[in-house]
């Protein structure tokens, strides 16, 4: 008994030091004591003046555009990465997933650094494409290792089929492939949304004077003064990352519930023979 009491105690204790700092920014930012030194009311004031305030919408604007660009890139890599190592050797196939853990394990800072001292060196300007190419380096990385994963759990019986049936390669990875893929594909390019839409340390470096994102213009604003506006511009955006979880676990659902009912279809066509 003292030992699940522990235990709980113990797990609360996690869970609030978890949430808590997200609901200190939730609450800040309905908040109507501009400077927060205490509970002033309830209010919705700092929400009007974020979303008629240029510079936030410009940036929200240029966040979402970099985020969808990159996202799409990122898919495509790891789709075409996909493809290409199931007819590639065990070795090639080995070093392509080698290559892919390194984006992921290695800091983001040192990719960030590396991305943009190469573009002092080739005298490439800072800005959109720069920071679309810095997100596509690491969200590629998630994308492929996401779908990749499904690759495996698919088998190659369907494809021969549809080649002996006289389908292209084209028509066979459309019509047959391409379903099996869809699960990974939406998780995948929620979560490269995501990432790329959250990103400050890349966004900083690849941004240059021209190109602000959002989350960089939270922390410059938060370098400045802690204020209702800026916990309003990070609900909004915690608001977005929320729309993105519930879908992709909306599709996990609507994917565990479809294969549920293709094992109880099997099952029952199994018993009926």
């Amino acid at each position: 008994m003292k030992r699940f009491s522990l235990t709980t105690i113990v797990g609360s204790l996690v869970l609030v030091l978890l949430y808590l700092p997200i609901s200190v920014a939730v609450a800040g930012a309905f908040n109507a004591d501009e400077t927060l030194s205490g509970w002033g009311g309830l209010t919705l004031q700092w929400f009007a003046e974020v979303a008629a305030n240029e510079r936030v919408l410009r940036d929200f604007r240029l966040s979402m555009a970099i985020a969808v660009v990159a996202t799409g890139i990122s898919l495509l890599i790891a789709v075409a990465t996909g493809v290409a190592t199931r007819h590639m050797s065990t070795r090639t196939k080995a070093w392509i997933e080698m290559s892919t853990l390194v984006r992921i394990v290695l800091p983001e800072v040192v990719i960030a650094v590396g991305l943009f001292l190469l573009t002092r060196m080739l005298h490439l300007s800072l800005g959109f494409t720069a920071i679309v190419i810095g997100h596509v380096v690491f969200l590629s990385a998630y994308a492929t290792v996401i779908v990749q994963a499904r690759f495996a759990a698919l088998t190659n019986v369907l494809e021969e089929a549809a080649a002996d049936l006289g389908a292209s390669p084209w028509r066979t990875f459309w019509r047959v492939t391409m379903p099996g893929l869809v699960p990974a594909v939406i998780v995948a390019a929620l979560l490269s949304f995501t990432f790329s839409f959250d990103n400050v340390v890349t966004s900083i470096f690849l941004g240059g004077a021209n190109a602000e994102t959002l989350p960089v213009l939270i922390m410059g604003l938060v370098r400045i003064r802690v204020s209702p506006f800026v916990n309003a511009i990070a609900v909004a955006v915690m608001a977005i990352n929320l729309v993105a979880l519930a879908i992709v676990a909306f599709s996990s659902s609507v994917r565990s519930v479809a294969g549920m009912a293709d094992s109880a279809t099997q099952t029952a066509s199994a018993d009926k023979d």
